[in-house]
């Protein structure tokens, strides 16, 4: 799959997405305040431990009934929060840009000024003419799973067959199959039980087509299998959700510690 400038080959390595919360109420506390020579400073560091793609939002899409003072932003508050980190990026790097966002007027501007590809947690649901934007811009686009589900139903049953609907619908939209990277979307809309039952059966998401892309990086269900584990103690179960999830095939993983997992996976390839 070609992203930006770069063609990844899928089948043998693990695309490694570093994110950068352009937010200051980032769930995992990392989120950034507008400082632009310290966004870059992290976007190098990123870069020097070898990622792959550069993944930008200006949202805090954490949910509400979990964390507290979760507010929404306008349009225009989200552009002015990614736009100038997403052209910095481009001008001082050849690294591929993600804008991630759930508004099509975000994405059509970040795209404009440079992003190569859209992360969107909402399954199109948030905005209709995000399916418009991802026809006309043709860049590759997350489908992320977010969509009530059913207690008393396999979550990952429910999960495979929205997504294969939703791709469906794409389909007769006309939109390149090719672009379309499927996130199962962990944290959004499912409980602890919910999130460990598709983790545990990725495969079977992984086994619908298209490249699988993960996020679960220091998220609540990660923090429960670690005996309640805060947000800053959860490295280890993230290792260990990449780890699982790489070997059942997932093909890009989205992270917070970029260092730490490139080298994980590194060392993975050669034990493998």
């Amino acid at each position: 799959m070609k992203i930006g400038n770069k063609k990844f080959d899928l089948k043998n390595e693990t695309v490694v997405m570093g994110i950068i919360n352009a937010s200051p109420d980032s769930f995992s506390g990392d989120g950034l305040t507008g400082v632009m020579p310290e966004t870059i400073k992290i976007v190098e560091k990123f870069i020097k431990a070898g990622v792959d793609i550069i993944d930008v939002g200006g949202e805090s899409t954490r949910p509400k009934k979990i964390y507290s003072k979760v507010q929404d932003i306008s349009v225009q508050q989200e552009i002015d929060r990614v736009l100038p980190v997403i052209e910095k990026i481009k001008t001082s790097f050849d690294i591929p840009v993600s804008i991630d966002t759930r508004k099509s007027a975000v994405a059509s501007v970040a795209i404009d000024y440079g992003a190569d590809m859209i992360n969107d947690v909402s399954m199109m649901k948030y905005d209709s003419n995000m399916i418009d934007l991802i026809f006309s811009s043709d860049k590759p686009y997350v489908l992320t799973h977010n969509y009530p589900i059913n207690k008393t139903k396999s979550a990952t049953f429910q999960v495979k067959d929205n997504l294969i609907n939703e791709l469906n619908r794409l389909k007769k939209a006309g939109i390149n199959q090719d672009k379309i990277i499927l996130d199962p979307g962990f944290g959004f809309r499912k409980n602890i039980k919910q999130n460990l039952d598709i983790h545990v059966n990725l495969d079977e998401i992984c086994n619908i087509g298209p490249p699988v892309l993960i996020g679960t990086s220091k998220k609540s269900f990660l923090g429960y299998i670690s005996s309640n584990a805060p947000v800053g103690q959860r490295l280890e179960a993230s290792l260990a959700s990449v780890a699982s999830a790489v070997s059942k095939g997932a093909s890009f993983v989205r992270v917070h510690d970029v260092e730490l997992v490139v080298n994980f996976l590194r060392a993975m390839r050669k034990l493998i």
